[in-house]
C-alpha cells in the first residue's frame, strides 16, 4: 500500500517521504516499542505511522523542520497507542493509573490526601507550556535521551537538559509549597 501511495507522490514529496523515513525509521522503532512493549507491534506501528505520513505529506512539508519531526512522533504515538487498543493491551496512562488505583492498605484519610496531591501534580503540569510539557513526556513517560530530545525539537542536547532541569525545578518549587499540607 506504501510504495503505491509513494508512486503516486510528486517528485519532491516523495523525497520527503524517504528523507523523513531515513532519518527517523530507528527513532520511530524504539519509540513504538517504548509504548507497544514489543518489537514485531512497533514496526507494525511504524509501518502505520508512514502510511499516515505520506497521506499527510503536503501538510507536513510545509511544516519547519522542528514541527515536522513533531508530528511524526505524534503519528507514532497515536498509531502505537491504536495498536494496543485494537490488540487489547492498551496500558493506562498516568492520569488514569492514579484515578483507577487506589492502594488497599490505605486508610481512607490517607487515601483522600494522595487524590489530592495527584490532582495538584496534574494540574501543576497544565501550567506548563506546550513545549515543556513534550518535553516531559518525552523524558519520563518515553525515557528518551536529551539527545533525542534536542533532535525532537531541534535544539542542542545542552539546551535540552537545561530546560528539562528549569522545569523540574520549577515543578518542584511549586509543589514544595503545597506540600506541606497533604501531610505526606
Amino acid at each position: 500500500m506504501l510504495m503505491i501511495l509513494l508512486s503516486v507522490l510528486e517528485d519532491e514529496q516523495r523525497d520527503l517521504v524517504q528523507r523523513i523515513y531515513n532519518e527517523n525509521k530507528s527513532f520511530f522503532l524504539r519509540l513504538a516499542a517504548g509504548i507497544t512493549g514489543s518489537e514485531s507491534l512497533a514496526e507494525e506501528a511504524v509501518s502505520d505511522a508512514f502510511l499516515k505520513i505520506s497521506l499527510n505529506i503536503k501538510k507536513i512539508s510545509e511544516l519547519s523542520c522542528h514541527e515536522m519531526r513533531g508530528f511524526c512522533v505524534v503519528i507514532v504515538k497515536n498509531c502505537s497507542i491504536s495498536i494496543l487498543r485494537k490488540n487489547k493491551r492498551y496500558v493506562y496512562g498516568t492520569e488514569e493509573m492514579s484515578r483507577d488505583q487506589v492502594a488497599d492498605t490505605d486508610d481512607p484519610e490517607r487515601t483522600v490526601l494522595k487524590n489530592e496531591r495527584n490532582d495538584y501534580i496534574r494540574a501543576l503540569l497544565e501550567t506548563l507550556s506546550d513545549d515543556d510539557k513534550e518535553l516531559v513526556a518525552m523524558r519520563y513517560t518515553y525515557e528518551m535521551s536529551y539527545g533525542e530530545i534536542a533532535r525532537v525539537m531541534d535544539i542542542s542536547e545542552d539546551a535540552a537538559r537545561k530546560r528539562g532541569q528549569r522545569v523540574i525545578e520549577r515543578l518542584r518549587t511549586s509543589y514544595s509549597e503545597k506540600e506541606d499540607g497533604y501531610g505526606i
